[in-house]
């Protein structure tokens, strides 16, 4: 054992059911000894579990890294606590020796607040997600509100921000704040900061409007669009053309492209599995590749030689901006014409135009299963179908606009 770890860890004598090799379970220092950390044998990752009253609560830590591994046990502890109990008192009345590190009520300015919920809630959402919603918070809340003890702002202090964001026509976004603002507060709440939610009714203020659908241009103009797409040569922001290839053969959405790594695919089988943690339904979905999608990504691996991040511009460790393809459209003249999101709605409207069956559609769309049962095991249903769908798709594009860049491969 590393004496130098700041964990004192007692690996228990028996193995656990689930664990891949004998000691790799491990206690969590000052906790209840019913949370435990350890191996599963179906995964790489650290797994988090807490038995209370007969019920077991289990996390994954998605991590390798054992002290890692230990903090986001740590978090998802606490939120469970404090989701069961809804008072913060519960938690340190069951700690057995309470770690200094819990929340303290001496710096309750809203920033201060607003990271800790922010990194709380990224246990479990996406890293792009998470990356949205903290640029959010920064660009609209922090600059009026960062600085300000939370217990002092008020109702007009809100709605001041609030509007601000309104007056520049970004509705969407301000309902998002808002949100964003809700939850923050009621996470206040459950650490004893705030004594009530200064956000309730906000939303009655706020203008009403039309939602939008994301933009994207009819099927007779998807040939122009493909071409538009073809001959982008910005300089050094030709990944985006290809991405934006990639994006039309396989209709994932942009977070699901722009953070994939090699690990997912397999060329050889043909096979892109996206993580659970990187699906808005937190459910692993695989795309079968057509051969013009194979000859792309061979062609993207030997342009931009990478062993992490498949759109990169150089930086192998680094995935392009999250704006980078729309800007790409905007550039090409798409601007109010047509989203990234909008090749989903594209590709939607020309399958069920040539009779494919609703349900395969569906299903690679990913979108949510109603039933959870069927949702997590249907990540392969209809796959034939799927491949033969899929391949339909590439060959349909293919004849519309060439992709050079994947017979070059």
């Amino acid at each position: 054992m590393n004496t130098d770890s700041p964990f004192d860890f007692q690996l228990t004598a028996r193995r656990h059911k689930t664990a891949a090799i004998p000691g790799t379970v491990a206690s969590v220092p000052n906790y209840p000894k019913k949370l435990k950390i350890y191996l599963n044998n179906a995964s790489p990752y650290w797994q988090a579990s807490y038995f209370e009253h007969g019920t077991t609560y289990r996390h994954s830590c998605k991590t390798s890294d054992k002290l890692e591994a230990v903090k986001k046990a740590i978090v998802f502890y606490e939120q469970l606590i404090l989701s069961k109990y809804q008072h913060p008192t519960h938690l340190k009345k069951r700690l057995v020796n309470p770690v200094k590190e819990l929340p303290v009520k001496t710096d309750i300015g809203f920033k201060k607040i607003a990271i800790q919920w922010l990194t709380r809630q990224s246990a479990k959402w996406t890293p792009g997600h998470t990356l949205v919603v903290e640029n959010r918070l920064k660009l609209n809340a922090f600059k009026q509100l960062g600085n300000k003890n939370m217990q002092k702002i008020s109702r007009a202090d809100l709605l001041h921000v609030l509007q601000k964001v309104e007056d520049r026509g970004a509705h969407d976004a301000v309902r998002r704040l808002l949100n964003d603002l809700k939850k923050i507060w009621q996470f206040a709440i459950m650490l004893g900061i705030c004594k009530q939610d200064i956000t309730v009714g906000m939303t009655a203020v706020l203008h009403t409007h039309v939602v939008v659908h994301h933009k994207a241009v009819k099927t007779k103009e998807l040939p122009e669009l493909m071409h538009a797409i073809h001959a982008y040569d910005k300089a050094g922001d030709r990944i985006c053309a290809y991405a934006l290839q990639l994006i039309a053969l396989t209709f994932v959405r942009k977070s699901e492209l722009t953070y994939a790594k090699w690990a997912e695919f397999d060329l050889e089988k043909a096979l892109w599995k996206i993580p659970a943690e990187r699906m808005k339904m937190r459910i692993e979905h695989v795309v079968p590749l057509s051969k013009q999608a194979i000859g792309l990504l061979r062609f993207i691996k030997q342009t931009y030689p990478s062993d992490d991040y498949v759109i990169n511009n150089g930086h192998p460790n680094k995935p392009i901006p999250d704006n980078a393809l729309m800007q790409a459209l905007y550039g090409m003249g798409y601007k109010h014409k047509m989203t990234v999101h909008g090749f989903r709605a594209i590709a939607s409207t020309a399958f069920n135009e040539h009779e494919f069956r609703v349900d395969v559609i569906e299903r690679q769309l990913a979108h949510a299963e109603p039933n959870t049962v069927r949702r997590a095991y249907n990540r392969a249903q209809y796959m034939d179908e799927r491949i033969a769908m899929m391949q339909w798709w590439g060959d349909y594009l293919e004849k519309i606009s060439p992709f050079n860049a994947a017979n070059t491969a």
